[in-house]
């Protein structure tokens, strides 16, 4: 595809688009961008960064440290003041509904899409059902990385322009050929906060691994997406919990490059979402590299598909341990589920792309 048709990807400020603190949606900016038959015509504006994603033409939007309008409608105004002479023909916006008025009363002619990777019931601009119609006048297209979104976007909302809400999983990268050398490791990526489950787990390898003393588990991740801040209660709380067996291992932060490296050698991955996930990347990553997936049944994780995950009744100690000593006694069952995560994982990036590609097309072609 030419690059003659041009299209900005307008992160939220809080966005990090570089290796040091890039989470979901900077990373999703970068991979769809890179696996993009308009790649060449593609911008990514967002915060400042000392070492932005290279391969990938991003442009800095620099914002006050204390706006007057809040942080949201001064980057989307900056961002406009930045293009208003030569404005793109297609504007995407990363999870921010509460910039979509602004960009429509500013650039009235031009194409926009709205991605939505959580539940817009909760979000400032979509909270209540008139602001979710609004939402569907104002945008071309409204993306969402699940069902369980679009359920939750169309929620009390009966409109004819409900049909602009699209469902577009989020894809990740998967090797052609199933990853060598598996460890007798299980992994745990994400945020250390409770509603990830995190605890709930520990608490279970804490009593299962004492069974299996030749298996380890790497709980990997922090409060947010950076290292060197003070822990905090909760955090405390998993790393005591932890101490209890020298089996476990507490690994921080870390970058992407790093988690997937992880991902590639452990036999197992434990997604134990307590709250509506929405359809979490650390799930994708873990079924593309070859782990046998244990989850919750939580918002859009049943999406992942019905064979290709352990999936738990509820998110308990006991149930995550259950599921654990079915997988660590088991060697054909887990190995069976790895292959069916693997061999049939629907989620590729360049194929979920093309559907966006596609959905692009559609919307800045005459």
């Amino acid at each position: 595809m030419s690059s003659a048709k041009r299209l900005h990807l307008l992160l939220a400020p809080k966005e990090k688009f570089g290796a040091g603190g890039a989470g979901a949606f900077a990373l999703n900016a970068l991979e769809t961008t890179l696996a993009s038959r308009w790649r060449h015509g593609i911008t990514v504006f967002g915060t400042p960064v000392a070492n932005p994603f290279p391969s990938v033409s991003f442009q800095p939007i620099a914002i006050p440290r204390w706006p007057l309008r809040g942080r949201n409608i001064e980057m989307v105004r900056c961002y406009v003041t930045e293009i208003r002479r030569a404005p793109p023909n297609l504007i995407e916006v990363f999870n921010r509904p509460v910039m979509m008025d602004h960009l429509r009363r500013k650039l009235p002619d031009t194409a926009l899409i709205l991605h939505y990777g959580n539940d817009p019931r909760g979000m400032d601009g979509s909270r209540s059902i008139a602001e979710r119609r609004r939402l569907l006048a104002r945008c071309d297209a409204i993306v969402c990385v699940s069902d369980f979104i679009r359920r939750c976007l169309l929620d009390g909302v009966d409109d004819p322009l409900a049909e602009r809400v699209k469902v577009i999983h989020t894809g990740v990268h998967a090797p052609a050929a199933f990853p060598e050398g598996k460890k007798k490791t299980i992994v745990f990526v994400g945020r250390l906060v409770p509603e990830k489950g995190a605890l709930e787990l520990v608490q279970a390898l804490v009593r299962v691994l004492p069974r299996h003393p030749d298996w380890t588990a790497d709980i990997i991740g922090a409060r947010w997406f950076k290292a060197g801040d003070a822990p905090d209660s909760y955090e405390r709380e998993v790393a005591h919990a932890a101490a209890e067996c020298r089996n476990i291992r507490l690994g921080g932060f870390r970058p992407h490059e790093e988690v997937i490296a992880a991902l590639q050698k452990a036999s197992i991955a434990v997604v134990p979402s307590k709250w509506d996930d929405p359809f979490p990347r650390s799930a994708l990553e873990a079924l593309a590299t070859g782990c046998a997936l244990i989850c919750s049944k939580q918002g859009g994780l049943p999406e992942m598909g019905a064979d290709r995950a352990y999936f738990l009744s509820d998110v308990t100690a006991d149930s995550i341990e259950a599921a654990l000593a079915n997988l660590l006694s088991d060697d054909s069952e887990r190995i069976a589920l790895q292959h069916r995560g693997f061999d049939d994982f629907p989620f590729e990036i360049h194929r979920t792309t093309a559907r966006l590609d596609d959905l692009r097309q559609a919307l800045i072609t005459p």
